[in-house]
């Protein structure tokens, strides 16, 4: 089945806000690389989205190279991709 992929303002946001924090304290280049890494986060999701819940119907998949988590949520064709979460930062601040 082939799901719709919704990213919400709040995750764009949180992608913005990443990719902004790597260009100005690392490089453009390690930028880039985020901004692949939740590219292809969001293409493993889109393959298979019933990886782990986190909490009540919240799924998430962590990035492969950043210590980022994506949350997301799954209905019967559509994920809505609800936030991007720095999994270092304290897990009473995830989103719910």
């Amino acid at each position: 089945m082939a799901f719709k992929v919704i990213v919400s303002p709040v995750a764009k946001s949180n992608v913005r806000e990443a990719a902004s924090y790597y260009k100005r304290e690392v490089s453009n280049k390690v930028a880039q690389k985020f901004v692949e890494d939740y590219g292809q986060t969001i293409q493993r999701i889109r393959q298979n989205p019933y990886f782990q819940i986190y909490y009540k119907d919240f799924r998430g998949l962590t990035m492969r190279k950043f210590p980022y988590i994506v949350f997301y949520q799954v209905s019967v064709d559509t994920i809505l991709v609800k936030a991007v979460f720095n999994g270092l930062q304290d897990t009473k601040k995830r989103p719910k």
